[in-house]
């Protein structure tokens, strides 16, 4: 009798360990399967950065998009994410066409001081100061050359344009 007792016991134990395992391997696969990691609406107002896999806002202070020709856009928790997708976007998780330069019809980040959105072009960045943003090491944008050299004299680092920065610059900060 007690033999029998025990059969049904090890087979509740066994059928409840199978359902865990199944319930944590759905979650693990749902969690894998997220919300599009990639491009969205130009006018969307949130997105994921592909570099740091992060929600990210429009209206966030540090936010950095990539506007494409196609009304598609990728979105970046900071400036520093963006540019390391733009100088190196072969290791990221877009289609072709999000990684080819050509494709591009504006890059916008915020200015530093003001947050106000600014053509990354025009920028000049603060690349290596004693300043951090909220992903750490960071470059910081400024509308106006004045501003980022009055910023450098206080807080160090250098300035450089989107041109110049290089993709071992960008990987720099996100060791």
């Amino acid at each position: 009798m007690e033999r029998g007792t025990k059969a049904p016991f090890k087979i509740r134990r066994a059928a409840a360990l199978a359902l865990l395992l199944l319930w944590g391997a759905s979650c693990l696969c749902l969690s894998s399967c997220g919300p599009n990691r990639g491009p969205v609406a130009a006018d969307a107002a949130f997105g994921y950065c592909p570099v740091c896999r992060m929600k990210v806002k429009a209206a966030d202070p540090w936010a950095a998009e990539i506007y494409y020709k196609d009304r598609t856009k990728v979105m970046f928790e900071s400036p520093g994410d963006m540019l390391a997708f733009y100088t190196s976007p072969k290791g990221y998780e877009v289609g072709d066409a999000h990684k080819d330069r050509a494709n591009i019809e504006k890059i916008v980040v915020k200015d530093y001081q003001s947050k106000q959105a600014i053509d990354a072009h025009e920028a000049v960045f603060v690349y290596k100061s004693k300043v951090t943003g909220p992903m750490g090491a960071d470059f910081l944008p400024f509308g106006k050359r004045s501003e980022a050299e009055a910023f450098v004299a206080a807080n160090e680092g250098t300035l450089v344009s989107l041109k110049e920065v290089t993709g071992e610059m960008a990987g720099d900060l996100r060791k």
